[in-house]
């Protein structure tokens, strides 16, 4: 998938997470409108009704046409400026606010209405039922004066609990499809990297192959010649050439084969018991020759003498090797390598300095990813895979050891591998 293809799908699948995104805030904006105006109009109704029974009790038809004014979504006003019979009142209130629409409790208040004065307020409980409502006989009726009531629902929830349910579902819904939209793009950015990281892989694979196919077939011709049997120096010069190439392919062959087994966990390791310090100390031995072609030096500091541990002799021996090769390929300077072995809190470690171009901080991750490679900056042609770390990395994983990373642009890099 190119890049151009890759932009359209992002486009389109943020262009349509967006719309689920605000049609489901349209229509939940839109579903407590209609929640809220469906209670105000069954609130008003009910209410009217309550109204047109007083008055007719009073005057025997009724006479305020519109009565009832909302002063708050929580809080409804019954204008009628009547005599009220407290016990006709409650009782009309009771049955008419038993449906199940109106579960809710309330709180209904009576006011004389040339004061405004609070003369009477009584709370009604949701939990009672129709069947219990019966007239009651031991409230006062206010015949002295005109009065009006008002009703309060102070506990009633914006939402009710289906409502509620249904865009909590709708939520989750939502939030699942955007956590797999960011999944699958996180999924297509691994792929396009990983195809980069193929595409170098098999230019640095074929550069690298390129020159032992190269040498055996000259020597290959060489051999061929009639003359040649008559020099048998030279016979065995090019044959050791040859069978050096030959290991030399079948060592990269088997690196690459090697590190899919272990991303396979097929890996078996041959642990045994051994002190560190003379590993290290052969892996110097033959790795200054290299240094010194360089006019560089190696370093080595032994900080403990309780240096025994538990490993596959051979992979440990790798990863060091491979960490040194590192600080060798990737120096611009006169190479100085340092070689740590110390024990500390959280176990043995081997610290590998050197004084090499660095890391940049935001590839300090990223560096034992497979076929990643660092920017070198003025550093060109260097040869890799960029598989090493990343063994280093599996390697690591497979015996439980830690790797920590401290790097600088152009002070050079510090590696730690910690045994626990």
């Amino acid at each position: 998938m190119n890049t151009t293809t890759i932009r359209w799908v992002i486009a389109l699948g943020i262009v349509a997470v967006v719309t689920i995104i605000l049609s489901q805030v349209f229509w939940i904006r839109k579903g407590l409108i209609i929640n809220q105006s469906n209670f105000e109009n069954a609130v008003t109704v009910t209410l009217e009704q309550i109204a047109a029974k007083i008055e007719i009790a009073n005057h025997g038809k009724k006479v305020t046409a519109h009565p009832v004014v909302r002063i708050s979504p929580h809080a409804y006003k019954v204008n009628i400026d009547e005599p009220i019979d407290l016990n006709q009142l409650d009782y009309f209130i009771r049955s008419e606010f038993a449906n199940p629409f109106h579960k809710v409790d309330f709180i209904y208040q009576v006011f004389e209405s040339t004061r405004d004065d609070l003369v009477f307020e009584e709370t009604v409980s949701a939990n009672s039922s129709e069947s219990t409502i019966v007239f009651p006989t031991n409230l006062p009726k206010l015949m002295e004066s005109t009065y009006y009531f008002k009703i309060n629902f102070p506990e009633r929830p914006i939402v009710n609990s289906v409502m509620l349910f249904v865009w909590a579902t709708s939520i989750i819904a939502m939030a699942v499809v955007i956590a797999f939209f960011w999944y699958s793009l996180d999924v297509i950015f691994r792929q396009q990297r990983l195809s980069k990281f193929q595409k170098n892989f098999i230019n640095n694979l074929a550069h690298e192959f390129k020159t032992p196919i190269s040498t055996i077939g000259i020597s290959a011709d060489v051999l061929l010649e009639p003359e040649i049997a008559q020099e048998p120096d030279r016979l065995k010069g090019y044959a050791n050439i040859i069978r050096n190439e030959n290991l030399r392919l079948t060592g990269q062959v088997s690196k690459i084969l090697e590190l899919a087994k272990l991303e396979d966990d097929e890996l078996l390791l041959n642990l045994e018991t051994f002190h560190i310090n003379p590993l290290i100390e052969e892996i110097v031995q033959s790795f200054t020759v290299r240094v010194e072609e360089k006019s560089g030096g190696i370093v080595v500091d032994y900080t403990t003498k309780q240096d025994l541990v538990t490993a596959d002799r051979v992979h440990l021996q790798n990863v060091v090797n491979t960490i040194l090769d590192n600080a060798l390929k990737y120096n611009d300077k006169i190479p100085e390598i340092t070689i740590t072995v110390g024990r500390d809190q959280q176990g043995l470690f081997i610290n590998i300095g050197d004084n090499g171009i660095g890391i940049p901080k935001e590839f300090h991750r990223r560096i034992f990813e497979k076929f990643f490679r660092v920017p070198t900056g003025n550093v060109h042609n260097v040869k890799g895979y960029g598989l090493g770390l990343n063994y280093v990395k599996m390697i690591a994983k497979s015996h439980g050891w830690h790797l920590r990373v401290d790097s600088q642009i152009g002070k050079g890099s510090i590696f730690t591998v910690i045994i626990p």
